[in-house]
């Protein structure tokens, strides 16, 4: 079996090293590369591994023979790769840092990163696509929905519950049983203490909605 990350970018470089740990710790793939769907780069390398395009990888391998993560740092993009990959029969899946502190009762879907000293605890359930970055922390019971991204510093209070396809910034600070709606973003640095509502741009000390999050980008 190969690993495939699906992007040859900067958070792609970030996963090769996890993915290298794992690899040293767990030997479960014979080969790792790197996927990219800009044909220029097809055939180079990058940190000395390959560089392939998607059919490139699928020929190359066959579906049976490489199962892939997700590198995108935003959740439209997230999800959209991940619905190509799960459209063509390509398995994704999941990426867990050694030094993650893992719960009892989780529920994990497929193509779920997290990172190093984050904690996934228990009773969490954990919906396809998400990253979690590194020392991020969790109360019980907490549910992410798919392609969501939480960010590096978070703290997310027992009983929260965040949406598909939503951003938390770094350092944001959620209380315990409030509701984070999807296609929503919290800013850098937020104190969330009441629900913030679906398809929203929201940050502040406290946390106030303050606009609305256009096609769902983070960016731009």
């Amino acid at each position: 079996m190969v690993l495939g990350i699906y992007g040859a970018s900067g958070l792609g470089m970030e996963l090769e090293t996890v993915a290298t740990l794992v690899q040293g710790q767990q030997n479960r793939w014979e080969d790792i590369v790197f996927i990219d769907d800009d044909e220029t780069k097809d055939g180079t390398t990058l940190l000395g591994r390959m560089i392939l395009s998607r059919h490139a990888a699928a020929d190359m391998f066959g579906d049976k023979g490489i199962e892939f993560i997700v590198a995108m740092g935003e959740p439209f993009l997230r999800e959209k790769i991940f619905s190509i990959l799960k459209s063509e029969g390509l398995r994704c899946t999941n990426l867990i840092h050694p030094t993650v502190s893992c719960g009892k009762d989780l529920e994990l879907g497929d193509g779920i990163i997290a990172g190093r000293y984050c904690s996934l605890t228990t009773k969490a359930k954990i919906g396809n696509n998400v990253l979690i970055q590194a020392l991020s922390t969790m109360g019980h019971g907490v549910q992410i929905g798919d392609n969501s991204i939480i960010s590096s510093f978070d703290f997310i209070g027992g009983g929260t519950v965040i949406g598909s396809n939503t951003y938390i910034a770094p350092h944001c600070c959620l209380r315990n049983g409030i509701r984070i709606g999807s296609n929503s973003i919290i800013g850098m640095g937020s104190v969330v203490t009441k629900d913030i509502p679906d398809g929203v741009v929201a940050y502040g000390n406290p946390c106030k909605v303050v606009r609305m999050n256009g096609k769902g980008m983070v960016f731009g």
